[in-house]
């Protein structure tokens, strides 16, 4: 077993604009353990959303992915997300790797039923095979029992090429054939099952009458619970939450942050989770990656970014936190515009330690203790 199960290497990714070529990934370089909890922290802007988006090579134009590689390594074999067979991508997408999108009015489809959504994500993916044979299973019962009336008489063939390999059915035969459509609507139930038993998961009251409500019916906290159970429908291995709790109330932000939490430790999965809340990252994280400008400037253990941060903007995010009995103090300056980016360090410019070496040459990361990483030339 490797130790890490996703590893990002050299990620660099543009976006082709009117206004320029915005280099909003400048070489990203991060990588997750089994089990853990990694959390991508920083400003707006500086790449956190698109990096989640780029494991999953679903970066929409005009984004593109320059170059760089995502190694998921599910068992043994390191699968490059980004090179690999688009069909492969299809596959691992849900069923090894799920994403909870930042915006659940967004992310769900206005005109199917929430339990609609989370059954396509079943039978598309792995739990297919399993519903299809509790399907079968129910119709069995059914002929055995002389309930199925006319239809095995006539379609007696069929059906024995449906126990044979219910998967090769295709949905225009089952359109014309009465025993088929009789399977698909079994199929069905059976997923709908499986839909309320996750609701029931997300801690949904009466999840058999919300399986049949759209996305317009939900409150904000049910819809991304919603989307929450679709990501974890397939007990993903890794689950990437781009801000989940961003338009939610207060009350509402605990209730999932623990959720989620819960969830890991049911479905044994490892987490990647996109937030601008230092707060959040100290709550839910085992390890934290700083993000400026589109480059992991600082990576290491939650307690040391806390105790210790050693790069400079690490050290204004946490002096920009309001404490009590401590004075508050911002960042100096402005984000720099991806378009034109500062040559060399794209921090450098608001930085109190710049050198002369800064503004010439991008730092590389350097490991100054065991396992805490920075990009600063203050650091050998």
């Amino acid at each position: 077993m490797a130790e890490y199960i996703l590893k990002i290497e050299d990620l660099r990714l543009n976006f082709y604009t009117y206004d320029g070529v915005v280099r909003a990934l400048d070489g990203v370089y991060l990588n997750l353990r089994r089990g853990e909890t990694l959390g991508i922290v920083g400003e707006t802007g500086c790449g956190k959303s698109v990096t989640g988006l780029s494991i999953l090579d679903i970066v929409l134009p005009p984004g593109r992915i320059e170059e760089g590689k995502v190694l998921f390594t599910p068992r043994k074999r390191s699968i490059d997300m980004l090179s690999t067979r688009e069909a492969i991508v299809r596959r691992i997408r849900g069923e090894y790797i799920s994403m909870i999108f930042q915006d659940p009015r967004s992310a769900l489809n206005p005109v199917y039923t929430a339990g609609d959504q989370i059954s396509e994500t079943l039978l598309v993916h792995k739990r297919k095979e399993e519903l299809i044979k509790r399907a079968i299973e129910r119709m069995d019962e059914k002929i055995k029992a002389g309930k199925a009336g006319f239809l095995t008489k006539y379609y007696k063939g069929i059906y024995q090429r449906m126990l044979s390999n219910p998967s090769a059915l295709s949905l225009q035969i089952i359109s014309r054939i009465p025993i088929l459509r009789w399977y698909k609507r079994i199929l069905n139930e059976e997923a709908k099952k499986e839909a309320i038993n996750m609701l029931r998961i997300m801690r949904i009251p009466d999840p058999e009458r919300v399986v049949d409500m759209y996305p317009h019916e939900l409150s904000g906290g049910m819809a991304q619970r919603v989307v929450i159970a679709i990501a974890l429908a397939c007990n993903p291995e890794i689950l990437i939450a781009d801000e989940p709790t961003t338009n939610l109330d207060v009350t509402v932000q605990l209730q999932i942050l623990r959720l989620i939490k819960e969830l890991k430790d049911k479905f044994a999965s490892s987490i990647i989770y996109v937030t601008h809340d230092m707060g959040i990252i100290a709550e839910m994280c085992d390890r934290v990656a700083v993000m400026y400008a589109g480059n992991v400037v600082e990576l290491s253990g939650v307690s040391d970014i806390f105790k210790r941060p050693l790069h400079p903007y690490t050290q204004g995010l946490l002096q920009a936190i309001p404490r009590s009995g401590v004075p508050f103090k911002s960042i100096e300056g402005t984000v720099p515009s991806l378009i034109d980016p500062p040559k060399g360090c794209r921090f450098h410019n608001r930085c109190n330690y710049a050198m002369d070496v800064c503004a010439k040459v991008k730092p590389k990361a350097v490991e100054v203790e065991k396992e805490h990483f920075v990009e600063c030339f203050l650091y050998k």
